[in-house]
């Protein structure tokens, strides 16, 4: 047994980097599957966030369950693929089995689908361009060589990057298909697994499962496009995973009505006729994903990259907003809590890492195209800094409603006049500085730079700045001062603080002082 467990390893090891798990910094939580728990980590040396996957602590590590994670590492570095999650190592300790993968700060597609509070509207563009991603994905796995059927596909397994881009996770099921295997050889039972809901009806009957078949993963891709355009469970109504089985077993499948697939869906009909032939009893009338591609494109081509790029940064909103409420939220109670231990709220901040300098670290600011992670508020677990906050599509600071600086308010006064007057070259600098400070989103600055004329750039700068921190509007006054921009004046006096919070850590200071 242990030459066979090393054997595996070694053959995996000798194309995968090794981790040492020491390497693997600040763990926090995320989910927890069926035999493993995924972790978000800080690698110490590569100085970037890395997800980990690994078997779980409280369970005896069975050969089993070891050797489905060692395949799922090998099938991760074989599938390399834009719309696959990127596997960038194995963590092999005693009593510690994992595989790190890039983190995908968006989480799921079933988060992003179910979290209506924080997402209280999905735009059309981002959905269909969800839906085309992961047919783009399986159908790379169905071109491989052999085929790799995923058969696991359902929203928890579809993951998002920064910007909402695709990636398929969880091969812990997946299979290669073995072309060669005769039909006689499937009277015996294929190897269960899988969720419920997402399983083709063949795979509920095993003299029926004959061999591995691509048609599964299309009928589960189906089931997951009914999800995406209606936001609402499958088969919500059933008790138990039997009754599921034999609904669809009987034909019945997800409501196609308007009740469930609004009429405004784009293309609506041509979504319907691709869902319902992809979920079709037999399998052998269900299409490709190449087919599925074909119906896809021109549907997801009707949307231009402008408004893509829009839909991104209102999702990026609503999320960070959910977070500040979240942040607030928790503050107020720890604020509340300390003045009825009669604590002043000024000693909050007699520690170095203070509420305040806590406060400065949350930010919209954006390293190499993915948005920072709010830290988590003192009183809560990390993990669950996303969980059932209540979103607001209000896109400022919740520090804005009492206390909004000196620039904010100048800049409001003079806006059409900023407008009028604001120079092609100020703007241009005043966008650079922006930039270098990182006090800017990509998709922020991509929105002002392809304005057609110069007052709609100055217009949807100024825009922008409604939503952001008293920092950004400091950077615009500043650059127009700097280009002379006479008709302006009066310009408000910029005093040091660039923020609210660095004002109540100074004033914290002096009466701690005093």
């Amino acid at each position: 047994m242990e030459s066979s467990r090393g054997s595996s390893f070694s053959s995996i090891a000798s194309i995968l980097d090794v981790v040492p798990y020491q390497k693997l910094v600040d763990l926090h939580y995320i989910s927890k599957g069926g035999y493993g728990v995924v972790f978000r980590a800080q690698h110490s040396d590569w100085r970037m966030t890395v997800a980990v996957k690994c078997l779980q602590f409280d369970s005896p590590m069975g050969e089993g369950e070891r050797n489905s994670l060692l395949k799922e590492a090998e099938v991760l570095h074989r599938a390399r693929f834009s719309h696959i999650i990127q596997i960038y190592g194995i963590c092999n300790e005693p009593e510690f089995l994992g595989i790190v993968t890039e983190y995908m700060s968006n989480g799921s597609l079933d988060q992003l689908l179910y979290q209506k509070e924080t997402y209280p509207t999905l735009p059309w563009s981002l959905r269909l361009r969800i839906l085309y991603e992961i047919a783009l994905g399986v159908n790379f796995l169905h071109n491989m060589n052999p085929p790799l059927l995923h058969h696991d596909l359902k929203a928890q397994n579809i993951l998002l990057d920064g910007e909402f881009h695709v990636k398929i996770a969880d091969f812990g099921l997946s299979k290669w298909r073995r072309l060669t295997m005769s039909k006689s050889s499937g009277f015996k039972s294929p190897t269960a697994g899988g969720t419920v809901i997402y399983m083709a009806p063949e795979q509920y009957e095993p003299n029926k499962a004959k061999r591995a078949d691509v048609k599964h993963d299309m009928y589960s891709y189906s089931i997951i496009m009914w999800e995406v355009l209606s936001r609402k469970q499958p088969f919500e109504d059933a008790t138990n995973p039997v009754q599921v089985m034999f609904s669809v077993l009987q034909g019945s499948r997800p409501d196609t009505s308007e009740e469930s697939l609004p009429l405004d869906i784009p293309n609506r009909e041509t979504l319907l006729a691709l869902m319902t032939s992809s979920w079709s009893q037999n399998p052998n009338e269900r299409p490709s994903f190449i087919k599925c591609l074909m119906e896809l494109e021109p549907v997801v081509r009707t949307f231009n990259e402008l408004t893509l790029l829009e839909d991104v940064l209102y999702l990026k909103r609503a999320k960070g907003n959910c977070e500040l409420n979240l942040f607030s939220a928790s503050y107020e109670k720890l604020n509340g809590d300390l003045k009825s231990l009669n604590i002043p709220v000024q000693a909050m901040n007699a520690e170095p890492h203070s509420l305040s300098s806590h406060l400065q670290d949350v930010s919209f600011r954006q390293s190499a195209g993915v948005l920072h992670q709010f830290p988590p508020a003192p009183s809560l677990p990390p993990y669950n800094i996303m969980s059932t906050t209540p979103d607001n599509r209000d896109s400022s600071f919740f520090t804005e409603s009492f206390f909004q600086g000196a620039a904010h308010q100048w800049i409001q006064s003079k806006r059409e006049d900023i407008i009028n007057q604001m120079t092609e070259a100020c703007l241009n600098q005043s966008l650079d500085a922006l930039i270098s400070r990182d006090l800017i989103m990509k998709e922020d600055y991509e929105l002002i730079s392809t304005k057609p004329t110069r007052t709609a750039k100055v217009r949807q700068l100024l825009d922008t700045c409604d939503n952001q921190g008293e920092d950004f509007a400091r950077i615009i006054v500043q650059k127009l001062k700097d280009n002379k921009q006479m008709g302006l004046q009066p310009y408000p006096e910029l005093s040091t603080m660039s923020s609210p919070f660095s004002y109540m850590s100074l004033m914290s200071t002096q009466l701690k002082n005093n």
